[in-house]
């Protein structure tokens, strides 16, 4: 019996060993950020903040996901969070946000040139909007949810023309603070608020060429501020803030059919809000915040967390 229980502990030991050595940790950030956003170009990601834990002051570096390591970049010059970012053939595009002075939506459309490290204000969204999300698709930034007046209607901007145009099809659940992740032609809108306010489980995906929305699973519990990435075995959901317990969450899902099944949890307990990118082999977690509600502003984290399947 003695034997039996040293041998079933072992191999239980070697187990959590196991689905915890999936998780590890990056370089910090140089500074930690309660709320951020992400956008891969050439192997760089781009991670921008518009408000820290301390100070207030903005955020913008690049972070080799090969090197492993942080660079400055020159800062949006205007005082804006809750914002989207997107990126594509040299061009990274900021729509919408808030402005921090008095925390009224914007309609500014930015776009930051790496090579000239230069800003440059492309004009103004069709009305003002925040906690959206973006996506580029080649000559064409879309813009899907979101705070604000449009925020249930696709939009879309041509860099070549600088014309906008907006899409058919209603987003069926109009939401904002979601994850979202791009596979193929579809856009994949995770969890979120609803123009109620409330905490949705919905999972629906837009097809950036035909205008269709469709439903996938609903996430496991209603979420807000997660994060969603497709890797070489799937769809991921990691961490978010549930309302309906008060807790940040450090759990972590994988869309296996029409299931979500538990993965190996954030080793560094939950965190929301945080900027996110999922490549061919790693999801990466950066900052976010470890608090809920009022407390998310003043529990940032510096933290990278990195998941291999």
């Amino acid at each position: 019996m003695i034997k039996w229980f040293f041998t079933t502990g072992l191999m239980l030991s070697l187990m959590l060993v196991s689905v915890q050595a999936d998780w590890r940790e990056g370089t910090a950030l140089p500074t930690a950020v309660p709320n951020a956003v992400a956008s891969e170009m050439d192997g760089k990601l781009f991670i921008m903040s518009g408000k820290l834990g301390q100070g207030l002051r903005s955020f913008f570096e690049q972070y080799d996901i090969r090197a492993d390591g942080w660079r400055p970049l020159t800062p949006l010059p205007v005082g804006l969070s809750h914002f989207a970012m997107t990126s594509g053939t040299g061009r990274v595009i900021v729509s919408g946000g808030r402005e921090n002075k008095s925390a009224r939506l914007s309609a500014d459309l930015w776009m930051y040139a790496p090579d000239t490290a230069v800003w440059l204000k492309l004009g103004n969204l069709p009305s003002s909007r925040a906690d959206h999300v973006s996506v580029f698709d080649k000559d064409r930034v879309f813009l899907l949810g979101g705070i604000g007046k449009d925020a249930g209607r696709v939009q879309s901007y041509h860099l070549s023309t600088g014309k906008w145009s907006s899409w058919k099809n209603p987003m069926p659940i109009p939401v904002s603070n979601a994850a979202f992740t791009r596979l193929g032609e579809e856009v994949i809108i995770a969890g979120g608020k609803s123009a109620s306010g409330r905490p949705v489980k919905a999972v629906q995906a837009f097809h950036l060429k035909t205008g269709q929305w469709r439903k996938l699973p609903d996430l496991p519990i209603a979420i807000i501020g997660g994060a969603l990435g497709v890797v070489r075995d799937g769809l991921h959901f990691a961490g978010g803030f549930s309302p309906a317990t008060g807790k940040v969450m450090a759990s972590h899902n994988r869309l296996v059919g029409k299931r979500w099944q538990r993965q190996a949890p954030m080793p560094d307990g939950g965190r929301h809000r945080m900027a996110y990118h999922a490549g061919d082999d790693s999801f990466i977690l950066i900052g976010g915040a470890v608090g809920g509600g009022f407390y998310a502003l003043f529990t940032a984290s510096d933290r990278v967390s990195i998941f291999t399947p």
